[in-house]
C-alpha cells in the first residue's frame, strides 16, 4: 500500500462488509449490532418498536454497505489496476459521501424516533 488513501480504501471495503454482515444478522437472527448503529448508552430493551426500527434501518444498512464496498473497491482499482478518469471517480466519491450522510442522519433519526 503506497499511501494513506489505499489504507482508507481497504477500511471502506471492511466497513461495507461489516455493515452487510450486521444487516444479514439483523435479517436472519434479529440481532442488532450496536457498534455500527448506535452508541453503547442506548438500551435495546427501551426501544418502543424494535421491529419497526429494524424495518426502518435495514434498507439504509444495505445501501450503505454496498456503497462503501463499491467506493473502496473503486479506489483500489484506481490505485492498483487502472486509473479511473477524475470526473468518474469524483462522481463515485460524491455519491458515496451523499449516501454516508444519508445513513448517518438516518441512524440518528431512527434512535430519536424509536427510543
Amino acid at each position: 500500500m503506497d499511501s494513506i488513501w489505499s489504507v482508507l480504501d481497504v477500511v471502506f471495503v471492511g466497513a461495507g462488509l461489516y455493515t452487510l454482515y450486521a444487516w444479514i444478522m439483523m435479517k436472519t437472527r434479529g440481532e442488532i449490532k450496536k457498534s455500527i448503529l448506535m452508541n453503547e448508552d442506548v438500551n435495546l430493551k427501551k426501544c418502543k418498536d424494535l421491529e419497526g426500527y429494524k424495518k426502518y434501518i435495514g434498507p439504509r444498512m444495505l445501501v450503505f454497505g454496498i456503497a462503501a464496498i463499491l467506493y473502496g473497491a473503486s479506489g483500489l482499482v484506481n490505485t492498483y489496476v487502472t486509473p479511473i478518469p477524475s470526473l468518474i471517480y469524483g462522481i463515485i466519491m460524491a455519491v458515496f459521501l451523499a449516501i454516508l450522510c444519508w445513513f448517518a442522519v438516518g441512524t440518528r433519526n431512527g434512535i430519536q424516533k424509536f427510543w
